[in-house]
């Protein structure tokens, strides 16, 4: 048993490689990408302050306009609906983490 496992190891060990290589670069690119659209988010609040964008949802969509131009890939791989779930997801867990300096779903 233990042969055939480490035979079958050894005869895939490059596809092996390359589906652990595609896993780490997902997942540093996943937290770039989270980085980015935080960093966005920041950038709406910041026009909010300013007095240019009014409401939460203008500043959501502000986010999810300039998103949609900057990581046009993202939009690639899940598409647009999953791209704004996911920004909206993203933006609602930093307004709860703004409230109190936990993510706890205490609006």
């Amino acid at each position: 048993m233990f042969e055939k496992i480490t035979s079958f190891i050894w005869e895939n060990r490059f596809v092996i490689v390359v589906i652990i290589t595609i896993i780490v670069q997902a997942i540093s690119t996943w937290r770039e990408t989270k980085s980015k659209l935080y960093t966005m988010m920041l950038g709406a609040k910041s026009k909010a302050k300013d007095q240019i964008l009014s409401s939460g949802k203008e500043q959501e969509e502000w986010v999810i306009r300039i998103a949609l131009q900057k990581l046009p890939w993202l939009v690639n791989v899940i598409g647009e609906d999953l791209t704004r779930k996911l920004i909206k997801l993203l933006y609602d867990k930093g307004k709860d983490w703004m409230d109190d300096g936990k993510i706890n779903n205490s609006r």
